[in-house]
């Protein structure tokens, strides 16, 4: 057996990259905020970084995100998420006349946003 091989093996030092689903990035809904207003922080495929905000700094709780972006269709993404979850997202603007319930309330947010949907 090769050293390496034997060396990765033996403690598990050797990590195979994740395999994202086709055409799907990894996101955290990193803030859900009242009415609807979501913090997506992308953490997994590469997107072209003009559509997101590269530091984003809460100004309320003074918190900062990485490759974040506001949801533009909050109406996509399931309920059951909670903050922290990890899930796995395509671009889709399809689904920005999805309806649901929101309010008006405001809740900051990045100046970028995105729609989604969830992948399969």
């Amino acid at each position: 057996m090769k050293p390496l091989l034997l060396f990765c093996l033996l403690l598990g030092a050797c990590k195979s990259q994740e395999v994202l689903p086709d055409n799907c990035y990894k996101g955290r809904l990193s803030l859900k905020g009242i009415c609807n207003n979501y913090v997506i922080e992308l953490i997994g495929g590469t997107i072209d970084l003009t559509k997101v905000e590269t530091t984003w700094e809460n100004p309320s709780t003074g918190k900062k995100y990485t490759n974040a972006f506001a949801l533009s269709n909050p109406c996509a993404l399931p309920v059951s998420l909670k903050e922290g979850d990890e899930f796995f997202f395509k671009l889709d603007s399809t689904q920005l006349t999805a309806e649901c319930v929101t309010c008006k309330a405001y809740s900051p947010t990045p100046r970028k946003s995105l729609p989604i949907s969830i992948c399969p």
